[in-house]
């Protein structure tokens, strides 16, 4: 039975509630500043917590109004925010500026364009990693299920049959680099997610340097890794990925210097 709206729209096809505008105005800004200024106002009040994700900022005239600046002011300023991920864009009647719902993305972009700034040594990027990725191991050896760790099983499984089965080197890439990806959403830590991310792609970027090193060490460390999270054995599986990460970086560093 369909159930009626205040409205009169039936509950079939009543979507999801809008959040309503923040109730106070934003505050004037200093011209020279102004596009810094808004931007910092908008951030301020996501820190807060008075903006939340999802919620519609005003429009570009009522946030000119407020400020006491140009719309062109307010248009620069939200592209700004779109192009760092807090913001989304939305056309149409209903459309608008939008707070992002998640930008765990955005983040990882951010902090692998900072990277990328810099030269990085593979010694480097594989402590880090250890360091990270012991942590996930540990959590995951909690907190994973058994479902999710079948899961990872085969994605270990299909990375180790791509060897033979898959002869472009980027899409068996592809699958390593996914390996990662789902050990470390078993530890449930969304910032170790979105710190995982950039440094997968460094990663990814060094093996591209070097060219095709896989080989079976890598494969059977793997196996055991999974084993050891199966077992609930979290020293164990730590040894596996300590031999995996120094297998990978012996490979990386034959295939790039060698």
């Amino acid at each position: 039975m369909q159930t009626v709206t205040p409205a009169g729209q039936t509950g079939q096809h009543r979507g999801k509630q809008p959040v309503s505008p923040p109730s106070q105005p934003f505050a004037s800004v200093r011209p020279r500043r102004a596009v810094d200024d808004i931007i910092e106002q908008i951030r301020g009040r996501i820190q807060s917590n008075e903006l939340k994700p999802g919620q519609k900022l005003p429009s570009e005239r009522e946030l000119a109004e407020q400020m006491g600046v140009s719309r062109n002011t307010v248009r620069e300023a939200i592209r700004m925010l779109e192009v760092s991920g807090l913001v989304t864009l939305k056309k149409g009647a209903t459309g608008g500026a939008f707070l992002t719902a998640s930008n765990a993305t955005a983040l990882s972009q951010n902090l692998l364009d900072g990277m990328s700034l810099k030269q990085f040594d593979i010694k480097e990027l594989i402590d880090v990693r250890l360091v990270l990725e012991n942590y996930v191991v540990d959590q995951a050896c909690e907190l994973a299920t058994g479902e999710e760790i079948e899961e990872l099983a085969a994605v270990a499984d299909a990375s180790n049959r791509a060897e033979t089965d898959v002869p472009e080197w980027e899409d068996r890439l592809t699958l390593h680099i996914d390996f990662h990806q789902k050990l470390t959403s078993m530890a449930h830590n969304g910032v170790a997610e979105t710190l995982m991310g950039p440094l997968l792609e460094i990663t990814r970027h060094f093996h591209l340097k070097a060219g095709p090193t896989g080989g079976p060490e890598t494969h059977e460390n793997r196996t055991k890794m999974v084993q050891a999270l199966r077992d609930r054995d979290p020293e164990a599986a730590k040894d596996a990925l300590a031999k995996h990460l120094d297998v990978l970086q012996r490979r990386i560093l034959a295939g790039t210097f060698g």
